[in-house]
């Protein structure tokens, strides 16, 4: 997306305009919530690896083709497949109220192959085999017009709103491990690389997360609010071309 300010007036939006989406991520508490019912009670938010259980939801945008998720088992470990051919959305689950605090957070992937060219430093190539979306809630009127305005455009064009704050789990192809890269549209959306180059494609590979610490790295200045939701994405929407996927074991605590 292509916006030109003068003061606060937006005066200029590409055609392009939900690429701003594609690169970040929409809004990810809009559906009802059923995960209270379906999840562990107390300090712990586990959803089950099964994208058509009451935990989860699909936000995908206005136009864009929408990755598939699905129930899969690779190498014996139950899992959500995902699978893009020119496509983007996201497998969302709501964070109930008694984990809004939560301080860590685990994932597995699994990716045989990374994107070809694909580059989330780089405007225009920034698709990705596997994110894992962390949203915050926060105080939009403490943002700036520009951010606001972002946001609202964003819910106009792709029909969802995008958070008040997130990060993306990423594996990256060439930049360094712990590499924090900003979105090109918004500095709501920091990608926060956790595994970089070809070495364990096609193994499961576990991950642990300070969130909150992750939040302070990638947000100076600022402390980390509610947290609102937790998503898996995989996308090619912005190179084309397909990727596949498998993510398990989302765990809050």
């Amino acid at each position: 997306m292509n916006i030109l300010w003068s003061g606060s007036l937006l005066i200029r939006v590409s055609a392009s305009v939900l690429a701003m989406l594609a690169g970040g991520c929409a809004q990810l508490v809009k559906a009802p919530d059923a995960s209270s019912a379906t999840q562990p009670a107390g300090a712990i938010f586990a959803p089950v690896n099964d994208p058509k259980d009451p935990a989860w939801h699909l936000v995908n945008i206005r136009f864009k083709t929408p990755t598939i998720y699905t129930a899969s088992v690779v190498d014996t470990v139950p899992c959500i497949r995902a699978q893009a051919d020119g496509a983007w959305s996201l497998v969302v689950a709501n964070v109930p109220p008694a984990q809004k605090d939560a301080k860590e957070l685990s994932w597995r992937w699994n990716v045989p192959a990374l994107i070809a060219d694909a580059d989330n430093l780089a405007v225009g190539k920034d698709d990705a085999p596997v994110r894992v979306v962390v949203a915050f809630k926060g105080d939009r009127n403490k943002l700036d017009a520009a951010e606001r305005a972002t946001m609202s455009l964003a819910k106009v064009l792709g029909g969802n709103d995008l958070p008040f704050a997130a990060i993306q789990y990423i594996w990256e192809a060439k930049a360094a491990k712990e590499t924090i890269a900003v979105n090109s549209n918004t500095s709501r959306i920091k990608k926060l690389v956790v595994k970089t180059g070809p070495e364990g494609l096609n193994f499961w590979q576990s991950f642990t997360r300070d969130i909150r610490a992750d939040f302070r790295r990638a947000f100076p200045g600022e402390e980390p609010g509610e947290i609102e939701s937790v998503a898996f994405m995989t996308d090619t929407d912005t190179l084309g071309g397909k990727t596949e996927a498998c993510y398990a074991d989302l765990l809050l605590r």
